[in-house]
């Protein structure tokens, strides 16, 4: 007998429906099934990886992600996530479903998912990029207070035909206390397990659901000298891939790679020093200097 899939969302511009709630996903009121389909399986079915990177074991197949003893999860075909309770099983889905899950879901679609926060300004989407504490998310919450609104956080999905377009991603973010003052929220900040003090909020100012052409990328990077040519463009995106190592070794990583150059081809990367300080003088620099790279940026679009 088929569970219904009585739980409906919407992520990265697609539809999905499970047998358990969605919840760090944006609901959906559809009761059609969704594009990607997400259900309790009795046994993994991905048995014979070819070989295994990280919590990835990759077969031709499909890809099975192991979340220690709490669940493990099958991905087949970019349409269909089974999920396998185990010892450890919490009776709902973990954060890693809705970050190298999706991720990896949506790579086998044919998307192209970059570990970047996102705003649209301008009729644009802007893509925020850089390492690891970085500051993405502090630089995003700066960009939401001066009028932009939110896309995404940490993962920002990109279709690439005919041209780049960011879509939205989930609809909360991971934000230090102070980068919390003066951001319009929907409810209140919630604690995290963060061990860095970071709160869960979800910010009021929200972009359309629906693909947003891409106007550039702010990479965070303290290299002042770095080149963002073309080619050096394509490496620097093919660091900032969400799950690197798991994305280029999907049997699609091919696709992986032309998606890479092309972007690298169409969207500008301008560089920003990562963020540093949190007093409002360094606040108003940062935000000033991002704002005005946005501005060049349009500018140029506009001239070509």
């Amino acid at each position: 007998m088929t569970v219904k899939l009585a739980f409906h969302a919407r992520f990265g511009g697609l539809d999905w429906s499970g047998d358990l709630p969605l919840r760090d996903f944006d609901a959906a009121a559809a009761e059609a099934p969704g594009a990607i389909a997400v259900r309790r399986l009795a046994a993994s079915c991905i048995a014979a990886p070819r070989h295994i990177v990280g919590r990835a074991h990759i077969a031709a197949d499909g890809v099975r992600f192991d979340c220690d003893d709490e669940v493990s999860f099958d991905l087949e075909g970019g349409a269909s996530i089974g999920w396998v309770p185990g010892r450890a099983w919490r009776g709902s889905l973990p954060v890693s479903f809705y970050s190298s899950v999706a991720a990896i879901t949506l790579a086998m679609r044919g998307m192209l998912p970059l570990h970047a926060s996102s705003v649209v300004l301008h009729d644009k989407a802007w893509l925020i990029a850089g390492a690891s504490s970085a500051g993405k998310s502090t630089l995003t919450a700066e960009l939401l207070k001066a009028g932009a609104q939110l896309l995404a956080d940490d993962l920002t999905p990109l279709t690439l035909a005919p041209q780049p377009h960011a879509w939205r991603g989930r609809p909360a973010m991971r934000l230090h206390p102070t980068s919390c003052e003066g951001l319009a929220l929907d409810g209140s900040p919630e604690p995290t397990d963060d061990g860095r003090g970071k709160l869960l909020v979800r910010p009021s100012l929200r972009a359309e659901d629906k693909g947003w052409p891409v106007g550039g990328i702010l990479l965070l990077d303290d290299a002042p000298d770095a080149s963002t040519g073309p080619e050096q463009r394509a490496i620097a995106y093919g660091s900032i891939l969400f799950r690197p190592r798991i994305l280029t070794a999907l049997p699609g990583r091919a696709r992986t790679r032309e998606n890479l150059l092309a972007l690298a081809r169409m969207a500008p990367m301008a560089l920003l020093p990562q963020v540093r300080g949190f007093d409002a003088a360094a606040r108003r620099e940062r935000i000033a200097g991002a704002l005005a790279m946005i501005a060049r940026l349009t500018a140029a679009g506009l001239a070509q």
